[in-house]
């Protein structure tokens, strides 16, 4: 046969090869596409969990007791997130708090699914966490003060063996190693975007007005109001005779937590103090132990000058700053990636949500 037919005869079978595959996966749904749906066919749920499936994504299917559990974790977790500035600086971003939290417990639920399907398939390109999750699980394991019974009783309650509990975290360590590859080019903060940074959070990054505070403290729960004040008002003269406000502290406050380190609420911000613990620090002289009443009972305190709160410099601010940009920048880039998922994953038609009863 000339080059001519052999080219000829190749493009011949080629072709029929192609409209072959075409007609079978598109036109009559044939060997090949049956093969691809069994392939594709949605996946048992979660072992014991028979709740009616609330979406699928690439087959693998979402359940409704899994979207109630991350509702009410997202209940639990719903407040401000606060980045921690070092040097008693934090900075808070409000949340967007949305009265519906099924809608976004569902997109983490599928984001999850997403990330591990798309894991699962790069896995040979990914390093081996075996021995990293060998080790977790005996951290897990430790915690149960080498009681292994109830350690298995813990494992059978979550419907897992030794080994599955192995595979999941080694599994959680390669999705980990998946998102720094697709994140690790984020670049980082220029100075020029620091210092705008600076400017919009710079008033948030004012330390607090802060004041060293010691109390001994008696409480009235359950006692006379008069007599716990006529004794702490005893404890006061011992105070102004001379007595040392530590040794009183430590043999008799009733504040188990600060009486070992003689009466020491360390430094604390007056303003939130009156909020959360009803105790009026700001008014208090200072280096003079008086008397104050809270709803808890009876304090002698004493309490030092106050303290300023300032606003950073620029440079004071870098290291913390460049620090929260980069989280900032990272977080960002892993919003896009997962983006990228989704996107892939609807023009495939692989995401199927299902409307709940």
């Amino acid at each position: 046969m000339s080059p001519t037919g052999k080219f000829t005869f190749k493009l011949v079978i080629y072709g029929a090869f192609l409209l072959y595959l075409v007609g079978d996966l598109f036109i009559w749904h044939g060997f090949l596409a049956g093969r691809m749906d069994a392939y594709l066919k949605p996946m048992p749920g979660p072992p014991g969990d028979n709740s009616e499936r609330i979406a699928e994504v690439y087959g693998e299917p979402l359940t409704a007791n899994q979207l109630n559990r991350r509702i009410a974790e997202l209940g639990i977790l719903r407040q401000p997130a606060v980045l921690d500035m070092g040097d008693g600086m934090t900075l808070t971003h409000e949340l967007d708090v949305q009265k519906e939290l099924a809608p976004r417990a569902r997109y983490d639920l599928i984001s999850s699914s997403l990330l591990r399907l798309k894991t699962r398939v790069n896995d040979l390109q990914l390093p081996n966490r075996n021995a990293e999750a060998a080790q977790a699980e005996k951290q897990i394991q430790s915690r149960f003060d080498g009681d292994r019974e109830k350690y298995l009783e813990m494992l059978h309650g979550q419907k897992l063996t030794e080994e599955q509990l192995r595979q999941k975290i080694a599994a959680r360590l390669k999705q980990t190693e998946q998102l720094y590859r697709a994140t690790i080019k984020v670049a980082d903060p220029t100075d020029e975007e620091l210092k705008i940074y600076y400017n919009l959070v710079k008033d948030r990054l004012k330390t607090p007005d802060l004041r060293q505070a010691r109390h001994i403290f008696l409480s009235t729960l359950h006692k006379d109001d008069n007599q716990v004040k006529q004794a702490a008002e005893a404890l006061l003269a011992r105070l102004r005779a001379g007595e040392s406000f530590e040794r009183l502290a430590k043999s008799t406050s009733e504040d188990e937590r600060t009486a070992s380190a003689g009466g020491s609420l360390g430094w604390i911000n007056p303003a939130r103090t009156a909020e959360t613990l009803d105790l009026d620090i700001a008014s208090l002289p200072d280096n003079t132990p008086v008397l104050v009443k809270s709803k808890w009972g009876w304090h002698v305190m004493e309490a030092s000058p106050l303290k300023k709160g300032r606003v950073p410099s620029y440079e004071e601010a870098l290291p913390s700053l460049r620090n929260a940009a980069q989280s900032l920048r990272k977080a960002q880039a892993t919003g896009l990636y997962m983006d990228g998922l989704f996107e892939e994953a609807h023009l495939k038609n692989r995401i199927k949500n299902k409307q709940r009863h």
